[in-house]
Formats: C-alpha cells, sequence, structure tokens
C-alpha cells in the first residue's frame, strides 16, 4: 500500500434529504489528500439525489432500491481505491476521520478493517428519545473499543483486497447485513473499533419506528447466533443479554401491582438487576445529563429491551418453522451476493392482473392476521394478570382453557402463510399466549402421556364426588339413586342437594327434606349435611362442621342465607386408628350464564360480590387446611377452570390429583345450550368444554386412579371417581 493511499469513500443514501450536505460536506472536508467520494443512490423518494449531485462527488443512482448491503456493493465496483471508507449519510466525520483510520492500517497491515465510535452529541439537536440513542450508541462502542468480530459499516474504513478477500454483502439482507459480511471479514483478519476515528451521528428520534427496528433486527439475528453459537465479540455480553429479559419481566411484573402491591417488591428486584448489568453505562448518562435524563434513558432503554426480547421470541418461533429463516446466513456470501446483484440489474416483468390481486389478498391476510395475534397477545396476558385478582376478569376466565393453547397455535400456523415481515410478527405475536397457555392453565394433564392405567390396590378407598344439579330436579331423583349405587363408594360427596324453585332467582333454594329416605337408601352409612352440601360415608363420622363463611352465619340463619354462603363441610372420619379430613366444596358460582346484558341489571356489584364471596370461601379453606394436622381430601365443583388464577394458593397447599387422571385433557362440565338452541346438534351436544370440578389430596395421601365418569344425562357435571390409600 502507497505512504498516502488513495481512500474511496462510499456514501449510501436512501430518502437522506435532512442530512446529506452535512454528511458530504464533512467527507469534502477530511484532512487526508486521496480521497474520491463515490454516493449511492437507493432509488430516493425525496430530493437526495439533487442535494448529492451539487457536490464534486461522483453518483451512482441504483435502478431499484435495494438495501444498504446492495448500496455499499454498488459504491464497491465504483471505487478505485485501496481503501473503501463507508459511511452513511446521516453521519457527519470528524476531519481526521479518514487520515486517522489511514494511519491505523499502516500500524497495523494485518488489520482488515478499522470501525470509528459515534459521538455523545448527536448530529442535530434531538428530542428525548434520539439523545437516548445517540448516548447509547456512544457507550456501548466506546465501551467495547479493541477487537471485535461485529462490523459498524456506518462509519468504518475496510481494505479493498480484506473486502473482496471476505466477499461483497448479501443484498438479500436488509437490516443484518453488516453482522453478516463483519462475520466473514473477521475469519480472515483482525477488525479494530477504536475512538480515533469519530463523527457525528442522527438515528431514529421516535420511540415506535425505534421499536420496530430493533424487534425485526433481534429476530433476524437468531439463526446467526443459532448456527454460530455464540454472539459477536465486543458489545454483546452476557450482562446485556440477561438485560433484555430482566426487562421483559419488568414490565409484564407492572399490571400484577394495581391487585397485588407486595409484587411491586419484585418489580423493583427486576428493576435493580436490569442495572446493575451495565451499571457503567447508567453512571456514564448520569455524568453527562444528570439524574432527570438519567430517569428517562432508563425507562427508553427498559423499554427497548423488552422488545428485543419479544424480537428474540418472535425469532425462535420462526426459526422453528422456516427452513428459509434457518438458512439465510448459510450462503457463499460472495456468490450469492454477486448473482444477486446480476438478478437485481434485470428488470423485472410486469405483474399480472392476477398476481397483483393476489400479492393484495396476502397483505390484507398478513395484515388481518397480524391484528388478530396482536389482539389475543394482549388478551393472554392481561386475562392471565387480572384473573382472580379483579371482579370482571370472569368475563375474560370464561374461554375455555384449551382454547388458550388451540388458538394461538392456530394463529402460529396460519402465519407460516403470510408473506414478507408481516410473517415474522404474526409468529412473534402468537408465540408468547401459546407458551404462556402452555404453562399457565391450558388444563393439559401432561403426565397422562407417559402413565398408563394403574392399578387399585386391595382395601384402597373409593370416593365419589358429584355436583347432582339440585338433586336431578329435571329427571327424577330414582335415577339419580340408581347411578349413585352403581358406583358402590365408601365415601360420597354430593354438591346442589337442594330443592330450586325457577324463577326466583337466589330466593328460589329450599332445603330438601329426605332424612328418611337418605337413611333408607345408604343403610350403615353416616350422614353429614349443611345446606347444600352431603356427605355419605362408610366410615364413622368423628366430627363435623362448617368452614369459612359458613361458620361465620350465627344463630337460625335462614336456608337461603346457609345456601348463598356455606360452602364448605369439613368431615373428620374414623378410617382405622387414624382421622382422615374431607372436604366436601361448591364454591359460589362466578357469573350465571343466562343473565341478560341488555337489561338494566347492576353488573358491576353483581361481580363484586360474587367475587368476594369466593375469596372468602376459598381462603377460608385455605386457613383451615393450614391448622388440619389430618391425612386430608377436597374434592367438589370449585367454579373455577385450569385458566383461573382463583386457585393458587389452594395448589400451593395440596397436590391436584389430576395426576392419577389418564385424560390428556380432562374435562368435567359442559353448559347447556338454551331451549332456542335445541335443534342445533354441533352446540347442544353432551361434551364439556371445562374442567369445574377438582380434588386435592393432602398429607400423606396416595392416589391410584382418578376419573370423570359420566352422570348419564342427570347432571352437567361429570361424577369425580376417586381410589386412594392413606
Amino acid at each position: 500500500m502507497p505512504a498516502t493511499p488513495l481512500v474511496s469513500v462510499v456514501v449510501p443514501m436512501y430518502n437522506d434529504s435532512r442530512t446529506v450536505d452535512l454528511c458530504l460536506a464533512a467527507v469534502l472536508a477530511q484532512s487526508h489528500p486521496e480521497i474520491e467520494v463515490i454516493v449511492v443512490d437507493d432509488a430516493s423518494t425525496d430530493d437526495s439525489a439533487d442535494r448529492a449531485a451539487a457536490h464534486p462527488v461522483t453518483l451512482v443512482r441504483a435502478e431499484r432500491n435495494g438495501g444498504p448491503g446492495a448500496s455499499r456493493n454498488l459504491g464497491v465496483e465504483h471505487a478505485t481505491g485501496d481503501i473503501v471508507f463507508f459511511v452513511d449519510a446521516d453521519v457527519a466525520m470528524h476531519p481526521d476521520a479518514v487520515a486517522e483510520a489511514v494511519a491505523i492500517f499502516a500500524e497495523h497491515p494485518e488489520y482488515g478493517a478499522v470501525f470509528g465510535v459515534p459521538d455523545k452529541e448527536p448530529l442535530f439537536p434531538e428530542g428525548p428519545v434520539g439523545q437516548y440513542r445517540i448516548l447509547q450508541y456512544h457507550y456501548w462502542r466506546k465501551s467495547a473499543e479493541g477487537l471485535v468480530s461485529g462490523g459498524f459499516y456506518a462509519l468504518g474504513a475496510v481494505r479493498r483486497e480484506a473486502f473482496l478477500e471476505a466477499g461483497w454483502f448479501n443484498p438479500a439482507l436488509r437490516q443484518t447485513e453488516e453482522i453478516d459480511h463483519a462475520e466473514r471479514l473477521a475469519a480472515r483478519h483482525p477488525m479494530l473499533l477504536t475512538s480515533r476515528v469519530r463523527g457525528r451521528l442522527s438515528d431514529e428520534n421516535r420511540m415506535r419506528p425505534l421499536l420496530r427496528k430493533a424487534f425485526v433486527r433481534s429476530r433476524l439475528r437468531v439463526p446467526f447466533y443459532l448456527d454460530r453459537g455464540r454472539a459477536m465479540q465486543g458489545m454483546e455480553t452476557p450482562g446485556r443479554a440477561a438485560a433484555s429479559v430482566l426487562a421483559a419481566l419488568t414490565l409484564l411484573s407492572l399490571p400484577l401491582i394495581a391487585w397485588q402491591p407486595l409484587t411491586a417488591i419484585a418489580t423493583a428486584l427486576l428493576l435493580a438487576a436490569f442495572v446493575l448489568t451495565d451499571l457503567g453505562q447508567y453512571r456514564f448518562v448520569r455524568q453527562e445529563r444528570g439524574y432527570p435524563f438519567l430517569a428517562l434513558f432508563t425507562g427508553c432503554h427498559l423499554l427497548l429491551n423488552a422488545v428485543v426480547t419479544a424480537g428474540l421470541a418472535a425469532g425462535l418461533g420462526q426459526f422453528a418453522v422456516s427452513r428459509r429463516f434457518r438458512r439465510m446466513y448459510r450462503r457463499d456470501g460472495a456468490a450469492e451476493a454477486a448473482g444477486a446483484l446480476e438478478a437485481a440489474a434485470e428488470p423485472a416483468p410486469e405483474p399480472t392482473r392476477a398476481r397483483r390481486a393476489a400479492r393484495r389478498l396476502r397483505t390484507w391476510y398478513g395484515r388481518s392476521l397480524v391484528g388478530l395475534t396482536g389482539l389475543w397477545l394482549i388478551y393472554a396476558f392481561f386475562r392471565w394478570s387480572v384473573s382472580g385478582r379483579w371482579h370482571w376478569a370472569i368475563l375474560l376466565d370464561a374461554v375455555p382453557p384449551v382454547f388458550l393453547v388451540g388458538i394461538p397455535l392456530f394463529l402460529l400456523l396460519a402465519a407460516t402463510a403470510a408473506c414478507g415481515p408481516r410473517r415474522g410478527w404474526a409468529l412473534g405475536l402468537a408465540l408468547p399466549p401459546l407458551l404462556l397457555g402452555l404453562t399457565t392453565g391450558s388444563g393439559l394433564n401432561w403426565p397422562a402421556l407417559w402413565h398408563g392405567e394403574r392399578p387399585v390396590p386391595p382395601g384402597a378407598l373409593h370416593v365419589v364426588s358429584f355436583n347432582t344439579q339440585y338433586w336431578a330436579a329435571s329427571t327424577g331423583v330414582d335415577r339419580l339413586y340408581n347411578l349413585i349405587h352403581r358406583q358402590n363408594a365408601d365415601v360420597y360427596l354430593f354438591q346442589e342437594h337442594v330443592v330450586w324453585q325457577p324463577g326466583l332467582g337466589e330466593d328460589g333454594y329450599r332445603r330438601l327434606d329426605d332424612d328418611a329416605r337418605l337413611a333408607a337408601e345408604f343403610p350403615g352409612y353416616f350422614i353429614a349435611r349443611t345446606g347444600e352440601l352431603l356427605t355419605v360415608s362408610r366410615y364413622p363420622i368423628a366430627s363435623q362442621r362448617s368452614v369459612g363463611t359458613g361458620a361465620a352465619l350465627g344463630p337460625d340463619p335462614s336456608f337461603s342465607r346457609v345456601f348463598a354462603r356455606d360452602k364448605v363441610l369439613r368431615t373428620d372420619l374414623q378410617v382405622g386408628g387414624s382421622l382422615f379430613s374431607v372436604y366436601n366444596v361448591h364454591v359460589t358460582v362466578p357469573l350465571a350464564p343466562d343473565l341478560d346484558p341488555f337489561s338494566g341489571f347492576d353488573f358491576d356489584s353483581y361481580f363484586k360480590r360474587k367475587f368476594a364471596w369466593r375469596q372468602e370461601e376459598i381462603r377460608g379453606l385455605e386457613a383451615d387446611l393450614k391448622d388440619n394436622p389430618n391425612r386430608t381430601l377436597i374434592a367438589g365443583d370449585f367454579n373455577a377452570s385450569p385458566a383461573m388464577r382463583d386457585l393458587d394458593g389452594l395448589k400451593s397447599l395440596a397436590d391436584d390429583a389430576i395426576r392419577a387422571n389418564n385424560d390428556f385433557l380432562p374435562l368435567s362440565w359442559k353448559y347447556s345450550a338454551p331451549a332456542g338452541f335445541d335443534w342445533d346438534s354441533a352446540v347442544n351436544r353432551p361434551y364439556p368444554l371445562w374442567r369445574l370440578d377438582w380434588s386435592f389430596t393432602r398429607g400423606p395421601v396416595k392416589v391410584h386412579r382418578y376419573d370423570f365418569r359420566s352422570a348419564e344425562g342427570i347432571s352437567e357435571h361429570r361424577l369425580q371417581d376417586l381410589w386412594l390409600s392413606l
């Protein structure tokens, strides 16, 4: 290389009329005497090309917009210098930037590229978002000075020989062409990031396009990282990777504070951990701009990192379903890019009317799909955040739990038929709610996939729990007793052992005076009852009492009051030489399906009252369980599906018996269709869509088998059938 080499400054440009004059003025003011300036106009639609033509530069016009990689390739084709200096049209170099790069190449001829560091002051006075971005850019590159494996081609010089060895930019990559080319270049020559080469940068100054760019770039980096198995040397540190995850967790925890104030502690800890991952950055910002701007900087950085995590999640989803996406970086960069350049030079044929219509159809399909997946994402996370914490959440929780997996899975599959960036957006938006549904309330019984039918040992205790639907009022009590006796259980837990008079609402419940028949139907059994709850046991009952709200009713309450509030009956059975506590449960219904939404009914007060009652009943049960030293079974109709978080506390105290069930999707209840839909066999079929009936055990109790049996049309609920050993 000569002592004063010719440097070809390549300026790719697309709609940069705001900055191109400043950029070219800085290039032409360079102290290095031997430079040629090549401006590549990437089919701009503004007056950028006219502005560039007013300067003493070589202006190359692309026939169509090809992206930054294709523009840089076109610039290199017209360059004659030994060193190619790439500078974006929104960067104004310091006067000695080219000279410093040439000096570094002279000092270290083994270097293939020298990349610069942007100033901490922007090219223009920017708004708060622009100031945040420039400071973050500056600090990350300043802190990464030294040998790197990632390139900053907005301000960087490459020896022409090294560039040709690494190959052309891949024009198919519009957002990540830099990491692809730099990786090929770094495999052959060392690359230096240094603040000796400086310039002022103008970047995104609005949050929405900044976040969109961050999402797309992080999504497109997934196959690069997974293919190479490593991050890029320099700016990408393990701490900054962890910061992205911590940012997402911090933002996801914010809605929980409104319903559980103690969650603020976890949010604060997550935020502190987020800041600690890159503490030097925040010290730098405080020193430069003070505490008020530091607060704004932290908020912007938190949001940006959360979006990066979302982009990575979307990329993982796309990586799983798209072979083309997985292989997007597995190419011979030089040959592939050269072929793409030749193809780009050929004019594309005019599309036919059918192809134009198909393109519009695919565009609207993609847009509609992105909208639907976005709405479902909002619904899924909002529902999960408010479930069990807000009285109106029941309207969100009413969806069958299997839909929480089925709908995002359908949207994920539908996304593969979308085209362009809409496919990535749809995949990215559908994957998080699918993962949320799989892990937090789908009702899927994963152990059923690997365990088969379990034998029931001799002497096992047989328990049946059944919501009888007002003691078989619609089918006749004789059919009910016939069904019961065929079960031949040791213990029966019945709910809705009550008379209900339609048309009176909550005042239509009456005590069922059938003690004589109960004694006749269950000879040798012991009976405990309160309100609607009836427990029948072959084992002696040592004691019985109401739990929670039922225990606080006071003397001589009306039966309607007992029915409404006495929802947990505990009976302690004498089984062998020890006590076995059995809780018969029927938690208050959160929503009457036949309410008229267009009436003048006060729904807010109704939902609030029902929600409060349910919380009192469940918390009362939990409190009694904590103080109960006996082996325990809790079973009944909880009126809570797996999607609802009402039972989170109970699940932490007791074991769900569902692990002994062989159904992958166990279901126990189906809302009967209204009379007006009786003609519709698809609606009025006898299959359930929800599991509202639950059984839990506590202490050394082993459940051998747990099944949902047919109620033979007597009730909307199935029977819970359990075999267990104490």
